[in-house]
């Protein structure tokens, strides 16, 4: 008897798995029942793949030569959108693969400061096709459970396919306050920079960053917003009161915070989920943000509208206000503030001119170094030296060659630029014994230390370099 029904539990049991599978197939089928193959076969001319080289490097980037995506925004003018990390800030070597075996060489046209996205320029004359720009869709048309396609140079592999749906609308996965879409996508390394496009054809992302199970897509209108303004020739702003952001639930704030319970309702649902509220997470040294905001404040309106958890709109209201100020209504710990915090441009503090000396390389101190390092000092950056150059030995080198080191006074003269660093390297003939201080942010204790090196001028002469708009590269420049 006890055997009889074992099997019969067990046969039982068999039965509903084998429904229970049945189901899940059927519903598997249901999510993926967009068919994308005549859109794949239209789509894959206006997906390029990128190929960048470089040899001077700024910030915290990389010598070498790596692989990502990229797609035609713009044929007539010949521009291709892609990633801000494949793009870059230093000089660089651009290759441009296409669909058709053929390829040219691209200029970096613009980076974004903040958001991770930036475009390329081609000449499109030297192509050897017709070039096809993408059609572009709106993010806010998209809803959670959409089908989405992918096309990137995964893994290196030319034009590679991936399928995925809409997980979260708004999640927070940028530098200081991007807003992401997120997705069922799984890694694609190389695919950096990739379209992402809805069924209706239309690309609504780029595909920025991911994991094993998931990926990160920044929405299109921020390259849009960027793109209508190289279009009309009008100066890109970058707002900046130097906040780094957060999204969390509306339950903690309330809970943990001392958030105003009542403004619960107000709040109301969230298209992206769990209703949440923007929270400063930190204050990035030497911004306007410094003296006036303070880390765990919530922002609950800018200039006198609730801004809830927009990113988008708390970014772009910024942009519009650079060189002027904004009010922020924040909660403190339960006490409701207005304050004016005057917004700084970004654009302004991009790398435009380096410095090579003793075998180095030099340039401003940047806002993303200051962000990352929590740098709150005055002084010039050194990101990479020759192995074995004069300045190779004023810091640690990673196994790249990258540095990490702030040059805060040479022979005793104080370096707040690089207009002060560059008087101090004039003054310096070869062979001289010169002394350093520096601030070494590869070591644990990064406090300023005083170094002695040989300059050797005959390999390694002062040249300085400014970035030419015009073509798009970098000029040497005189004394």
């Amino acid at each position: 008897m006890k055997q009889i029904f074992a099997t019969a539990v067990k046969n039982r049991i068999s039965s509903v798995v084998l429904t229970v599978f049945a189901v899940f197939i059927l519903l598997a089928n249901a999510d993926a029942a967009h068919n994308w193959t005549e859109q794949i076969a239209a789509f894959k001319p206006m997906v390029v793949n990128v190929e960048t080289s470089s040899e001077v490097v700024f910030e915290m980037e990389r010598k070498g030569t790596s692989f990502a995506t990229g797609f035609v925004v713009d044929s007539e003018h010949g521009i291709i959108a892609t990633n801000q990390h494949v793009t870059g800030t230093s000089p660089s070597y651009v290759k441009i693969n296409f669909h058709d075996g053929s390829f040219t060489e691209a200029r970096i046209l613009y980076y974004d400061p903040t958001h991770d996205f930036g475009f390329y320029q081609i000449d499109p004359a030297e192509v050897e096709f017709e070039l096809q720009a993408v059609e572009i869709g709106e993010w806010d048309s998209l809803a959670l459970g959409d089908e989405l396609l992918l096309i990137g140079n995964n893994e290196k592999e030319e034009y590679s396919i991936k399928f995925g749906t809409v997980a979260n609308l708004n999640v927070n996965k940028g530098d200081r306050h991007s807003s992401y879409i997120h997705t069922t996508f799984d890694r694609t390394g190389g695919s950096s920079g990739s379209p992402v496009w809805n069924t209706a054809g239309q690309v609504i992302a780029v595909h920025a960053r991911g994991t094993d199970t998931s990926s990160f897509e920044l929405p299109i209108d921020y390259l849009v917003d960027a793109l209508e303004f190289i279009r009309n020739n009008i100066s890109i702003q970058r707002g900046e009161i130097g906040v780094d952001l957060e999204l969390v639930s509306i339950g903690e704030a309330i809970k943990h915070f001392n958030f105003p319970a009542e403004l619960r309702k107000e709040i109301g649902p969230s298209k992206a989920g769990t209703p949440k509220v923007i929270q400063i997470e930190s204050i990035v040294p030497k911004t306007t943000g410094v003296p006036i905001l303070r880390a765990s404040d919530i922002i609950y309106r800018v200039n006198g509208e609730p801004i809830k958890d927009d990113l988008y709109t708390f970014d772009a209201i910024l942009n519009q206000n650079v060189g002027e100020s904004v009010n922020l209504n924040v909660y403190r710990n339960g006490e409701n503030l207005s304050l004016d915090v005057p917004v700084e441009d970004l654009e302004s503090k991009k790398v435009r001119r380096f410095v090579r000396f003793g075998g180095a390389i030099f340039h401003d101190i940047t806002p993303k170094l200051r962000r990352t390092l929590f740098l709150d000092a005055d002084g010039v950056y050194l990101p990479h030296a020759v192995a074995g150059s004069s300045f190779s030995r004023v810091g640690v080198q990673e196994r790249n060659g990258n540095s990490k080191v702030v040059i805060l006074d040479i022979n005793g003269k104080q370096i707040r630029n690089l207009d002060d660093f560059v008087e101090a390297c004039k003054s310096i003939t070869d062979g001289q014994h010169t002394y350093v201080v520096v601030r070494d942010f590869n070591l644990f204790d990064s406090s300023p230390k005083p170094k002695s090196l040989t300059v050797n001028l005959k390999f390694g002469p002062l040249q300085q370099f400014e970035w030419n708009r015009e073509i798009l590269d970098w000029d040497e420049v005189g004394e």
